[in-house]
């Protein structure tokens, strides 16, 4: 079966996309690991181990979500004015019509 073919836009927003599910993920993960007692302080807003990668896990990927979607509305802008001239378009092939007309 052959692969579809999918745009650059589409393939960098799911990336980025699944890198911030990934540091949502690891957000949770370092709050389950706090709530058992494993690496944060005693302070109400202690710093936990995974808190730093998350978060910059978090922002990196939201930044890339952001820009991904300013370049998309760019793009799509100048594909706006480049405008092709229209081309007439053929429904049947030169060799659909002469077996058509061969079979006759």
């Amino acid at each position: 079966m052959p692969k579809a073919r999918m745009s650059p836009f589409a393939l960098m927003t799911i990336l980025t996309a699944t890198g911030f599910l990934v540091g949502v993920g690891l957000c949770g993960l370092d709050f389950a690991l706090a709530s058992h007692g494993i690496g944060k302080s005693t302070e109400e807003f202690g710093v936990g181990p995974l808190d730093g990668v998350s978060l910059a896990v978090m922002i990196l990927s939201a930044l890339g979500l952001v820009l991904t979607l300013l370049l998309r509305i760019v793009v799509a802008i100048v594909r706006s004015f480049s405008h092709k001239e229209s081309e007439p378009q053929t429904l049947l092939d030169a060799q659909d019509q002469t077996k058509r007309q061969d079979q006759q």
